[in-house]
Order: structure tokens, then C-alpha cells, then sequence
């Protein structure tokens, strides 16, 4: 299981566009320099859409990743 931490180094497979909003693998992020909207800037993902669960779980990101945005249940 892969420590995703934001007091540790920056490990999260995606993030979201700052323009435009689109989420984005980091590891296309770093092939292609930019957004597909031209935007160089990003954010961490701090929540999602069902579609966009979905697009990630076709890119086959971490499921420990997608584990950390599960809401919990009350006791």
C-alpha cells in the first residue's frame, strides 16, 4: 500500500486542472507539460464525480488512492 500523505513526498496519480478543471494523470501530466487546455497549473484532488471514479478506475489508478475519499460511517 502506497503512503499518500500531504506531509510526504507528493505521490497522488491525479490531479485536477486549475483552468478548466478536468482531472489528469499525473504520469500524462508529465509526458505531455501541460493540460489539454494549455494550463500548466494544478491542484490535488480533493473529491469527485461518479464519472470521474469511473474514468479513473479505466485508467486503472491505485484503488488505496480512491480508498481515501470514502466517506465514513458514523458509529
Amino acid at each position: 500500500m502506497k503512503a499518500y500523505s500531504k506531509d510526504g513526498p507528493f505521490m497522488d496519480p491525479v490531479v485536477r486542472c486549475d483552468s478548466c478543471h478536468k482531472i489528469l494523470l499525473v504520469s500524462k501530466l508529465k509526458e505531455d507539460g501541460a493540460c489539454t487546455c494549455g494550463v500548466r497549473k494544478v491542484r490535488n484532488l480533493f473529491s469527485f464525480t461518479p464519472e470521474e471514479k469511473q474514468k479513473m478506475e479505466r485508467w486503472g489508478v491505485d484503488p488505496d488512492f480512491l480508498v481515501l475519499f470514502e466517506g465514513v460511517q458514523d458509529e
